[in-house]
C-alpha cells in the first residue's frame, strides 16, 4: 500500500511538472497564445477622413475667406442677434477674460496685458468704436495676421463678447 501511494505521488509530480513544460517537448502540439498574431490598439491605424459633403453634429457656420471676411458685404450687414442684457455682458466679460485679456488687457487699452505688446496686439480703444458688430464678430472668429482666430468659441458666445466690448470701450 505504501509503495502504491509512493508510485502515485511520483507519477503525479511527473504529470504536474510535465504539464508546465509541455511546449518545450513539442511546440507543434497546440498553438500558443503568445505565438498568435495580436492586434494592438491603434497600431498602424491612420485617422479616417470624414465622408465627403458631411457636416459636424449641430451644423456649421458658412465660411468666408479670413482676410476678406472683415470687409465682406455679409459682414457689414451682420446684425447682433443677442440683446445686450446684463447676463449677456457678464458672459462676454467672462469669455473676454479667457480669450482676449491676455493680449488686449482687462481694460481693452493693454495697460495690464500679459503678452499683447510683445506680439503686436493693438489697443481695442481705437478699434471697437469704428467697427460694426458684424466686423467684431468676424474678427473674433477669423482673427487677423497677428491675432489668432477663435472659431472654437460658439457663435452665441462671440456675440456676448461683442456686447461686452460695447460696454467696456467708451464711445462704442
Amino acid at each position: 500500500m505504501k509503495a502504491r501511494a509512493a508510485n502515485i505521488a511520483v507519477l503525479s509530480l511527473i504529470a504536474v511538472g510535465g504539464l508546465g513544460c509541455w511546449e518545450q517537448v513539442s511546440p507543434g502540439w497546440f498553438a500558443q497564445m503568445k505565438d498568435q498574431p495580436a492586434v494592438q490598439a491603434l497600431e498602424d491605424v491612420q485617422p479616417l477622413d470624414p465622408p465627403a459633403d458631411t457636416i459636424p453634429f449641430g451644423g456649421i457656420e458658412p465660411r468666408l475667406e479670413p482676410y476678406t471676411a472683415l470687409v465682406a458685404p455679409e459682414t457689414m450687414a451682420l446684425m447682433n442677434p443677442v440683446k445686450a442684457s446684463t447676463a449677456s455682458v457678464e458672459r462676454g466679460e467672462e469669455l473676454y477674460g479667457i480669450y482676449c485679456s491676455v493680449c488686449h488687457g482687462t481694460d481693452g487699452a493693454m495697460l495690464n496685458a500679459t503678452v499683447g505688446p510683445r506680439v503686436g496686439a493693438i489697443p481695442l480703444v481705437g478699434i471697437v468704436p469704428t467697427r460694426s458688430d458684424g466686423q467684431l464678430f468676424m474678427k473674433i472668429r477669423y482673427g487677423k495676421p497677428v491675432m489668432p482666430g477663435y472659431p472654437q468659441i460658439p457663435s452665441q458666445d462671440r456675440w456676448h463678447i461683442v456686447n461686452y466690448l460695447r460696454k467696456l470701450i467708451p464711445g462704442s
